[in-house]
């Protein structure tokens, strides 16, 4: 009951735009998740300040593409879970990242380097979907259960595979508790 609680009562923040994202967004609303805010391209924050900004308040983060840019970070300054993924010829991919902090010290610094771009493939992007929205629903319904960071693959010509990612990244100063640190 109580995981079914958090999906009704959860936010997803979509970012970016493509037929996985919609996919996932209609298998959570399935599940119960019944809040969404769209973050597409054009609404795309220009810096790690932004992010915060732009995703303070939500339970989850569900990202279509696997660019290097401050919203992780940002997403662990404030706490919260993020389920990235993409589908195209080769396969499905989902990486996701169980809540990390609060944390006020999280550098939002991250250079903005595009990912390779992989072109969709509609049935391969519906599977991409349905897998972050499993993923995602999980991260919602157990925040605090499972690998702290996992990638999920699956390939059109190799077998499945389901990896736990090693990923720290509590501060060196508050160790991911959002306390002040305080020279002695």
């Amino acid at each position: 009951m109580e995981g079914q609680e958090r999906l009704l009562a959860a936010e997803v923040a979509l970012v970016g735009a493509g037929m996985a994202l919609e996919a996932a967004a209609r298998y959570l609303s399935a599940a119960g998740v019944r809040r969404f805010r769209m973050i597409g391209h054009a609404e795309w924050p220009a810096d790690g300040e932004g992010w915060v900004e732009a995703l303070a308040g939500v339970s989850l983060v569900l990202r279509a593409d696997f660019d290097d840019d401050p919203m992780l970070r940002a997403a662990v300054r404030l706490g919260v879970p993020v389920v990235a993924m993409r589908g195209g010829r080769a396969g499905a991919d989902v990486v996701s990242f169980r809540h990390h902090g609060p944390c006020p010290h999280a550098a939002l610094d991250v250079p903005v380097r595009p990912a390779e771009p992989v072109p969709e493939d509609g049935g391969v992007a519906v599977v991409a979907g349905t897998l972050a929205a499993a993923e995602a629903a999980w991260r919602i319904a157990r925040p605090d259960e499972g690998p702290r960071a996992r990638h999920l693959k699956l390939a059109l010509d190799a077998e499945p595979v389901a990896q736990d990612i090693p990923w720290a990244p509590e501060c060196f100063l508050c160790g991911g508790q959002a306390r002040e640190a305080v020279p002695s």
